[in-house]
């Protein structure tokens, strides 16, 4: 058998390509399926509650340390 030894570039490349055209290909199907409207948008992040909210002006119970 001949002795044929990869270049390194091309080992680079094609390590490169096994991992970016299942990411490509999988980033490509979401969004396709955002366009055609199968994936809702997640809802916003509810707002936090100001210390105005807290009537007692209390900092916390017994499990954040405070008794």
């Amino acid at each position: 058998m001949e002795n044929a030894s990869a270049n390194p570039i091309i080992v680079a490349l094609l390590c490169l390509l096994r991992c970016l055209v299942p990411l490509i290909i999988m980033l490509g199907i979401s969004y396709l399926l955002k366009r055609l409207g199968l994936i809702a948008e997640s809802p916003e992040r509810p707002e936090e509650p100001s210390e105005d909210d807290n009537p007692n002006n209390e900092k916390g119970d017994l499990a954040h340390g405070n008794a």
